[in-house]
């Protein structure tokens, strides 16, 4: 062979390298992404179907290709001067059809139902979470709670007892969720908040002493009581904790914890997710720790189950919300 072929063979596998390259990042042949046109009417249509006040100023913020199929994830975000509004859906190829969730057939259910709790709970747990217990425990439970609501005061002295017994590989987190219907519980909250942000310490001792003081606080006395019982707390940098207040630093931190509460649809308190499962509150001490040795077993178990190359595509399917299949028009 000579060197002049030779080299042309070279050149030509290079090409067709280069050009089999070029189809795999290419993917399947589906239609192109939404056109501008398309992206008005896909924002225009869910804007409508949820509903959204017009001071909502609603996009969508991205698309992209599920796995290897030619369906699309969209997410959604709209903003006001108060709060964002964050959605991800699923559209088929043509646009046509947008759903909350994806089933694929091809995946064991079992495994996508471990990895769709997987996913809800790392969503409840990421940022700055008012949390004790490992990072790494067992078992985390996840709870949205009003300090106003006597079922979460009920539930608060429940939690201490079974973490003050020897649950070292279990993990609480607190979000907050004051409802409408309590007068102080928002003030409630934006106090504990500002503990908070100074340290996971000085919040739980705020929290508990809330708790039990919950049957002496009114709408008229709330702020000097919360200030009272928050300059008691051992651990809290009073002038910090009163700039905080004053400047209202903590707002934010209560209305991200109200805004995850809306995307995971919770609207009711206490609402409890122990590694994933829904619970609304429980009844003792003996039925939390009966739902913590269950979950210990269940992820004993799922920690000896090795990942299927499809859990990527689960977890993108586990983080759009529920929905139900909508018909776009």
């Amino acid at each position: 062979m000579t060197q002049r072929r030779r080299i042309g063979l070279l050149q030509l596998a290079g090409l067709c390298f280069l050009w089999n390259m070029g189809l795999a990042a290419r993917g399947p042949d589906c239609p192109p992404p939404p056109s501008a046109g398309q992206r008005r009417a896909l924002e225009d249509y869910v804007q409508k179907r949820y509903k959204l006040p017009k001071t909502i100023v609603l996009t969508l913020q991205k698309d992209s290709l599920v796995g290897d199929t030619c369906y699309r994830e969209l997410n959604f975000q709209g903003v006001s001067h108060v709060r964002t509004w964050d959605l991800t859906l699923y559209a088929s190829p043509d646009f046509r059809f947008l759903s909350g969730e994806l089933f694929d057939t091809q995946r064991d259910p079992v495994e996508e139902e471990r990895l769709n709790s997987e996913a809800l709970m790392a969503g409840l747990t990421r940022g700055g979470t008012a949390a004790r217990g490992p990072a790494k425990a067992a078992v985390t439970i996840v709870e949205f709670s009003d300090f106003q609501c006597p079922y979460c005061r009920k539930f608060a002295g429940i939690l201490n007892e079974v973490l003050s017994s020897g649950s070292d590989d279990v993990r609480a987190v607190f979000h907050h969720l004051p409802l409408a219907m309590h007068p102080w519980a928002r003030q409630a909250a934006e106090t504990a908040a500002c503990a908070q942000l100074q340290s996971g310490a000085a919040f739980w001792a705020l929290h508990d002493q809330i708790f039990q003081n919950q049957g002496a606080i009114t709408a008229e006395n709330a702020k000097e009581k919360l200030d009272e019982l928050a300059k008691g707390t051992k651990g809290l940098d009073a002038t910090a904790f009163q700039q905080c207040m004053d400047n209202g630093m903590s707002v934010g931190l209560v209305l991200k914890d109200m805004n995850l509460a809306e995307v995971n649809h919770v609207n009711g308190t206490p609402t409890l997710f122990i590694n994933g499962h829904r619970l609304e509150g429980v009844e003792n001490a003996a039925k939390l720790r009966e739902l913590i040795a269950e979950s210990r077993k269940e992820s004993a178990s799922n920690a000896s189950v090795p990942e299927s190359d499809s859990a990527q595509t689960a977890r993108k399917a586990a983080s759009g919300a529920a929905l139900g299949v909508t018909h776009l028009e």
